[in-house]
């Protein structure tokens, strides 16, 4: 017959055992800490300033449309962050015809989209960062005549730019963005905005 005297745990021995499982604990809430300390919610709103270009049957078509978007990014870590971006058209802009004006309007009249934005840190107020993602755009083209139908189109969409840190939280950034390019049809340009960390 076995002893069961043999099989319960000393005092010391559950001494050892709680000494490891505290550590353990501890080590646990480390870690998850500072996962979400990493993890950090931020959000964006800027000004763009973008050039729409198409070509067909010879004639080279131009318009400077201006938009106004938001974003909210998830910084997943130091170097990666995941963002949704919206985005609404500012007004109609002239669109030219091999440089002339016969009147015609051009607006982007709204965009929306996912990114991933590969990042970092040159010094410690300002990083480097680059975009890519996909935006799903309207547009809508008019004449003196009559207002053609909004067309809706997705594109790849990537860019690059630059941030710069007032403090922990607070700071402004600039961006050159490729918004739009399928079929001949592109629209890129520049945007400054500011943003903010929770």
């Amino acid at each position: 017959m076995v002893d069961m005297r043999c099989l319960r745990p000393t005092n010391q021995q559950l001494k050892v055992t709680m000494k490891k499982s505290i550590r353990f604990l501890s080590a646990t809430a480390l870690l998850a800490a500072t996962v979400v300390a990493q993890a950090q919610v931020y959000v964006e709103t800027s000004v763009n300033a973008l050039t729409a270009k198409e070509s067909y049957q010879g004639i080279s078509y131009q318009a400077k449309p201006l938009t106004f978007s938001g974003l909210v990014g998830y910084q997943v870590n130091p170097y990666l962050a995941v963002e949704g971006y919206l985005g609404l058209g500012a007004g109609n802009a002239t669109t030219t015809e091999n440089g002339t004006n016969y009147g015609e309007k051009f607006k982007i009249n709204s965009s929306y989209g996912v990114f991933v934005k590969p990042r970092i840190a040159i010094s410690n107020d300002m990083e480097l960062f680059a975009r890519l993602g996909y935006l799903e755009s309207k547009f809508s083209d008019s004449n003196t005549d009559n207002t053609i139908p909004k067309t809706k189109q997705g594109s790849v969409a990537f860019g690059a730019g630059v941030s710069y840190y007032f403090d922990h939280r607070t700071y402004v950034t600039g961006s050159y963005m490729s918004h739009h390019s399928k079929d001949g049809f592109t629209v890129t340009g520049l945007s400054i905005g500011v943003g903010y960390k929770f």
